[in-house]
């Protein structure tokens, strides 16, 4: 098959390599759309994977082969998920085929694009149900508790744009922060106080605006923004921070919790990133089977982030990555068409 592999140089292309067999427990899916995510291209550039390894995280496609453990999942089944791509063991999307779990795929709604799907399927709104759901302790959709603030730090990120409208579905009045071109936007996704990040005045503008914070999700996790989150609190409360943060210095709200989630860690299994070893972590394989986004999506409560079609297929993906590192990706998600 042909797949985007790393190659020497910290350089990706494409090259003709081996389809994956499957375990009992796996199925083969032929990718019909895969989506890029950050992670994609720093693995590339900063030397993260070895060559030969196949990049790519977010998938949509069809199952075409099933291992002789799996159950409810059949050939010809319209399925999308992530994988921790980009790594060792065959795994990644930017693939004609890839091999996945078969209890960690959800089943694309039959008013769903192969395209949307793949943007809506993986680390994006993965991440955000994980931080809000697991991490934050938010109720599930569809189940009542008592009204909670939730900020949002970046929501015209990827994460952003998918936690703002989990946050919504589950009740809870959403703030976030965002460049003003993008706040209408995030409006219609169900943000009730959208406020410019850039703004000398947005600590205080948004804890005079809502002085009940408590929770927040911080979708940038670097450059100070953590430390403005807590700053932005009303009472004591916890941030989940996609990247880890160092408390360094004077000035941090000593009522703030911090704690940092990677979503590798749903699969359950031990792995080394960046130099740190993470255990397995089998609660949070428990979550990921439970979380299936696929019902949000169908009753529309969910919905793909803005699409940019990077003409291609996987020979377009060098272009993405070179988008994406120049920081021209705002408030969309870039897509590949795999396969017709």
């Amino acid at each position: 098959m042909q797949a985007v592999v790393a190659v020497e140089g910290k350089e990706i292309a494409v090259q003709t390599v081996p389809v994956p067999s499957i375990a009992d427990n796996e199925v083969l899916v032929q990718v019909k759309a895969a989506a890029q995510n950050p992670t994609d291209w720093k693995h590339a550039a900063w030397g993260l994977s070895q060559p030969g390894f196949i990049m790519g995280c977010d998938y949509a496609g069809v199952v075409v082969k099933v291992g002789a453990k799996v159950r409810n999942v059949k050939n010809g089944d319209r399925v999308a998920g992530f994988v921790n791509g980009s790594n060792k063991n065959d795994l990644g999307t930017y693939a004609e085929y890839l091999r996945t779990d078969y209890d960690l795929v959800w089943s694309i709604p039959d008013n769903t694009s192969f395209e949307e799907a793949a943007a809506i399927g993986g680390v994006g709104a993965e991440t955000a149900a994980m931080a809000l759901y697991h991490s934050l302790r938010l109720p599930w959709p569809g189940t009542s508790s008592a009204p909670r603030t939730v900020l949002i730090w970046a929501g015209s990120t990827s994460v952003g744009l998918y936690a703002i409208q989990l946050a919504k579905a589950s009740g809870a009045t959403v703030v976030t922060t965002a460049s003003p071109h993008n706040h209408e936007l995030l409006k219609t996704l169900g943000a009730a106080g959208v406020f410019d990040y850039n703004s000398p005045t947005v600590v205080e503008d948004i804890k005079r605006a809502y002085p009940d914070i408590g929770t927040a999700l911080d979708c940038i996790s670097e450059n100070g923004s953590t430390k403005q989150v807590a700053a932005c609190f009303g009472k004591p409360g916890k941030i989940t921070t996609l990247l880890i943060v160092k408390q360094d210095g004077q000035g941090w709200n000593p009522d703030v919790e911090i704690t940092f989630i990677l979503l590798s860690t749903t699969k359950g299994k031990a792995f080394e990133f960046i130099g740190i070893a993470f255990p397995a972590a089998p609660e949070d394989r428990v979550y990921a089977v439970k979380w299936q986004q696929g019902a949000l999506v169908k009753s529309g409560q969910l919905k793909a982030n803005p699409i940019k079609i990077i003409p291609g297929g996987l020979h377009g993906v060098k272009e993405g990555f070179e988008f994406m590192k120049a920081g021209k990706v705002s408030a969309q998600k870039l897509v590949y068409q795999v396969a017709a």
